[in-house]
C-alpha cells in the first residue's frame, strides 16, 4: 500500500463497515475483491447478474455498487440505472463504479452519462482501488457530519474547528 502517503496510511480504519455490492459474472474476480476489502473491514455482498445484484439492492443498502460493464442478458449501464433509480426512491445515495476490461472514450462517456461515478480498468490497481474506496467512506462520513451538525444533532466539541471534529470523527 502506499506507505509515504500518512493520510491513507491514517485512514484506512475508515473503510470500517463501509458496505460495497461488487457485481461481475467473473466469480474469481468477485472473490478477490471481495477478500480484499473484508481485510480492511468492507461489508461486502457479491451479484453475478443484474437481477441477482437489484434482489441485494432492495434487501440491502449498500453506500458503493461496482458493477463490471459486460454482464450476462443486461449490461451494468441498464443495472446502475436501476439502482440509481431505487435509491432516489428511497432517499438515499449510491456511488457507482464501474470495473470493465474494454476502455474507449465513447463507452467512458456513456457510463457516466447512464450514472457511474468513477472507472477503473481491468485488471484493477488494488491499491488505487482501496485508496480510492477510502477517500470516498471519509467522504461520506464527512458529509453525514457536516449533515447532523447543520441539522443541530452533533454536540459541538468545545473549542475544536469543523476541520478538527471531522478529522476525530473520521478517526473514531
Amino acid at each position: 500500500m502506499y506507505p509515504n502517503n500518512r493520510f491513507l496510511n491514517n485512514n484506512l480504519s475508515a473503510l470500517q463497515g463501509l458496505q460495497v455490492l461488487m457485481v461481475d459474472d467473473d466469480v474469481d474476480f468477485c472473490d478477490l475483491i471481495m477478500l480484499l476489502l473484508q481485510l480492511y473491514g468492507v461489508e461486502v455482498q457479491q451479484a453475478f447478474s443484474v437481477p441477482q445484484a437489484l434482489e441485494i439492492f432492495e434487501q440491502w443498502q449498500p453506500y458503493i455498487v461496482v458493477s463490471d460493464i459486460g454482464l450476462p442478458k443486461e449490461d451494468g449501464y441498464a443495472l446502475i440505472q436501476k439502482v440509481k433509480r431505487k435509491a432516489k426512491e428511497r432517499g438515499q445515495v449510491v456511488l457507482a463504479i464501474a470495473v470493465t476490461g474494454y476502455v474507449d472514450e465513447k463507452m467512458c462517456e456513456r457510463a457516466l452519462s447512464a450514472g457511474f461515478d468513477l472507472w477503473f480498468t481491468k485488471p484493477v490497481d488494488l491499491d488505487e482501488f482501496v485508496a480510492v474506496l477510502a477517500c470516498l467512506a471519509i467522504c461520506q462520513q464527512s458529509s453525514y457530519v457536516i449533515a447532523q451538525r447543520i441539522l443541530g444533532h452533533v454536540p459541538r466539541h468545545g473549542d475544536l474547528s469543523l476541520e478538527q471534529q471531522l478529522e476525530a470523527s473520521v478517526s473514531s
